[in-house]
């Protein structure tokens, strides 16, 4: 009873200090909802005593109907409906269902949950339960508690059942995950670490995708405390990108390498694409490598990665075929624009699916799609 009084309150001082922050950028819209400030390009909004959250248009697209919610971060907010603890992503879709008594975040994007007298563990993605099925939980809800506590300098898991107490360290989450079978282990999300880019607005489209590839490890910022999210992505990068992703995903040991002295920055990422297949013998020449890569480029390398390669079908490949307005099956990398389309990775550009095969790939375009290839939540059904 202590620790679910207690993860109430830290849930009510959460909600209270995204009001207070936002505050100052408080609107009140003509029907009398009021819109708080902004995080990842959403924005809490409330009427009535019932929340829901707003674009940067301040047009209400994930309804009010909720008791309580706290803002986006990483892509995910915990909200409250009927009495009752979720998770929903950004398109108002849930990733835990309202079903809690209390949801407290840990790192992984697990939480510890509870419901009636019982506590577990629940993760925002499912994975194979051992039985033919599926599952969120971890650690299912039969503790008396679990909590997160200091031992011996680090912050460990604590699970109690009984007189039995089983301990996991955090750090060890990403390895436990994989072992289970979890999505995007490889990639897990670290709620302490985000950036805050001076050229990267709250309201942007992009700064959802950049706190998720940062946060990842898959991007980092230009210097001078900027992202540069218009500025073109090379071949050299793309191509590091995709080694690095592939190297992770296989728990290869190439994203720990260091660049040999005299060698260009990125020869390591071109030889370990090579000897992957990411891209073969002669597809590009030396000279490309310091060139913005283009659109279809840039699907063509990821698509040729272990890692896209496993990642399942979400949307109808026939019928990205038919709606992706500017691609064609003689288009170049054609399948592979299209197999990034039905994994739910690529979106286009507009509400047509428009792909634009041949125009350059910007940085802010480039960590929207690394950040569905890396998180599974984040991935789109069009």
């Amino acid at each position: 009873m202590k620790q679910r009084n207690l993860l109430r309150r830290m849930t009510a001082l959460m909600l209270c200090l995204c009001l207070l922050c936002a505050g100052a950028d408080a609107v009140t819209l003509a029907d009398g909802t009021v819109v708080w400030g902004y995080s990842e390009g959403m924005a809490l909004a409330e009427k009535d005593g019932k929340w829901g959250y707003a674009n940067a248009a301040k047009q209400i697209v994930i309804p009010i109907q909720y008791d309580s919610a706290v803002s986006f971060n990483l892509g995910i907010a915990a909200v409250n409906k009927d009495g009752k603890l979720g998770v929903i992503r950004q398109d108002g879709k849930y990733l835990i269902q309202p079903v809690y008594d209390a949801l407290l975040p840990v790192d992984c994007g697990l939480y510890i949950a509870q419901k009636g007298a019982k506590w577990g563990v629940v993760s925002i993605l499912s994975f194979p339960d051992g039985v033919g099925g599926k599952t969120n939980l971890l650690y299912p809800l039969e503790y008396d508690s679990v909590q997160v506590e200091e031992q011996a300098g680090s912050q460990v898991l604590s699970l109690l059942q009984g007189d039995k107490r089983t301990v996991v360290p955090l750090f060890q989450l990403p390895a436990l995950l994989k072992e289970r079978g979890v999505p995007s282990a490889a990639f897990p999300l670290n709620r302490g670490r985000l950036p805050a880019f001076t050229d990267v607005s709250p309201r942007d489209w992009f700064d959802l995708w950049v706190d998720i590839a940062y946060n990842v490890g898959l991007t980092s910022g230009v210097g001078n405390n900027r992202y540069g999210p218009e500025q073109t992505l090379t071949v050299a990068e793309a191509l590091k990108l995709a080694a690095t992703m592939d190297s992770r995903y296989k728990d290869d040991d190439f994203h720990l390498q260091t660049t040999p002295s005299g060698s260009k920055w990125y020869r390591l990422a071109v030889d370990y694409c090579l000897a992957s297949g990411i891209i073969k013998s002669g597809q590009f020449q030396e000279s490309d490598y310091t060139r913005a890569v283009t659109r279809g480029e840039m699907a063509g390398i990821l698509a040729a990665t272990t890692l896209a390669k496993e990642i399942p079908l979400i949307n109808s490949l026939d019928q990205i075929k038919l709606r992706v307005p500017d691609v064609t099956l003689r288009t170049p990398n054609a399948a592979a624009i299209y197999s990034l389309y039905a994994k739910g990775i690529l979106t286009g550009v507009d509400s047509s699916l428009t792909f634009r095969p041949d125009a350059t790939l910007t940085r802010a375009e480039m960590a929207a799609i690394v950040s569905r290839m890396a998180r599974a939540e984040q991935r789109l059904t069009l």
